[in-house]
């Protein structure tokens, strides 16, 4: 679909990261997908991105990966373990593992970079 809206996805687990590749794709989304945060930035695809899903495990061991999240200027979904605390944070939206039934299509549809494409909600 090259109209469709692409969506960046940074994991450092693989299987984690393939899976929501599919369930993505399965939505009609193109998905761009990294395993950490450094190989996004330096891509130059990621530009057409139109929001950021980020996993956690992407931010743990580097204290700017979140500063430099904040650099793609584009909305935050940020993928949490439950069982750990995470802090409000300013323009990141957060989904609590496991992701239960359609919570991540729905959040990437509530962001304005989506509503502004003219797709379907």
């Amino acid at each position: 679909m090259p109209n469709s809206f692409q969506v960046l996805v940074v994991a450092p687990d693989y299987g984690l990261r393939r899976s929501l590749e599919f369930a993505l794709e399965v939505e009609g989304f193109a998905v761009l997908s990294f395993d950490n945060v450094n190989a996004a930035l330096a891509s130059p695809s990621t530009a057409a991105g139109g929001c950021i899903v980020v996993d956690e495990e992407a931010l743990l061991n580097d204290p700017r990966a979140m500063t430099a999240v904040r650099g793609f200027h584009k909305p935050i979904l940020l993928l949490v373990d439950r069982s750990r605390s995470t802090p409000d944070v300013l323009g990141v939206r957060v989904l609590r593992k496991p992701l239960l039934g359609n919570a991540l299509i729905t959040a990437i549809r509530l962001t304005d970079q989506f509503a502004g494409t003219g797709q379907p909600t």
